[in-house]
């Protein structure tokens, strides 16, 4: 059954890079473990744990997961008329809001019980007031370049270098090419990190 708000949570195990398009409902997702880079504009975001961002209806995004993330989140959709906001970013939520998503948390076989605390939840979620801001991390993150020093640890060093050879192999990119450039000619380094990162261990576009 389709509701006009939901609740879920997400594991991500592996690295997961969704392309930039359009949302196509309001989100607000809160990031239990792990890191999430959320690209709006010209920034790629950080939503480190224990934040909470908002993405609305209509704005053009692009989502990386980290491995071994976890969220939880509330979609929206766009035909609700609650007046929602129109600007993605960082929020802060009020006591409610935080005692009604642990709420939602102990209620995942309940859907019935599950709407009633959501429809509370809408009507809060239009006192949201997002803001876009730059964190140390998201400095950092934007700032990085494959050729460079960077103080990012090396873990995320390695998912981002991963991120950018997929990338530049699925525009069309020679993985030779890719691995000169990005691996000093190392193809088992690439090889290796697809095991790890992908969940499709046969992956290797």
């Amino acid at each position: 059954m389709h509701y006009a708000i939901s609740y879920q949570t997400e594991n991500h195990d592996f690295l997961l890079s969704t392309p930039r398009r359009k949302s196509l409902k309001h989100r607000l997702f809160f990031v239990k473990q792990g890191l999430v880079l959320v690209k709006l504009g010209k920034l790629e975001y950080a939503v480190e744990s224990g934040q909470t961002f908002w993405l609305p209806f209509d704005s053009l995004v692009s989502v990386t997961y980290t491995p071994n993330t976890q969220i939880s989140s509330v979609d929206i959709s766009s035909r609700v008329t609650t007046a929602l906001p129109k600007q993605g970013g960082y929020v802060k939520l009020n006591e409610l809001m935080m005692a009604l998503i642990n709420r939602l948390e102990t209620l995942n076989e309940n859907r019935q019980r599950q709407q009633d605390i959501l429809t509370v939840l809408r009507a809060e979620l239009s006192e949201l007031k997002p803001e876009l801001k730059e964190s140390k991390l998201t400095k950092q993150v934007n700032q990085w370049q494959a050729d460079q020093v960077s103080s990012l640890n090396n873990e995320l060093q390695l998912v981002l270098r991963f991120r950018e050879a997929k990338k530049q192999m699925l525009s069309g990119k020679n993985r030779a090419l890719v691995v000169d450039g990005l691996f000093g000619g190392n193809d088992a380094i690439l090889s290796s990190l697809e095991q790890v990162l992908l969940s499709d261990k046969t992956d290797n576009s």
